[in-house]
């Protein structure tokens, strides 16, 4: 098989759909793959009603202390930035691989209305 070339960047934000074991790097529990379905929004007329845009299959492979890695579980909305490359699956599909430079959450802070 062909090792994929990384030579593009990306920022992502979305919603993390599961966290695992990086499977390229085994015995290395540091290293996760998060996966997430990217949606690809229509924008400034970047649009053709002949183009289907279904969700792409993303893949986020990160190094994560065990403390952080346990911040990332579903649901999660995160940011990420990173070399990807993308590929066809094996059933015809668009994959993205991203290999992050940098991994961050979204913290909504609650602040109560000050009475008084």
């Amino acid at each position: 098989s062909q090792q994929a070339t990384f030579s593009n960047t990306i920022h992502l934000r979305d919603f993390v759909d599961s966290v695992t074991d990086n499977p390229g790097q085994e015995n290395a529990p540091n290293y996760i793959e998060i996966q997430t379905e990217v949606n690809v929004f229509n924008k400034d007329g970047f649009y053709n009603s002949h183009i289907d845009i279904n969700p792409i299959c993303t893949r986020i492979h990160a190094y994560l202390t065990q403390e952080e890695r346990e911040l990332y579980t579903p649901n999660t909305f995160f940011y990420a930035d990173g070399r990807f490359s993308a590929a066809q699956s094996a059933v015809g599909t668009l994959e993205i691989s991203v290999q992050a430079l940098s991994l961050s959450r979204y913290v909504t802070t609650h602040t109560r209305p000050h009475t008084g």
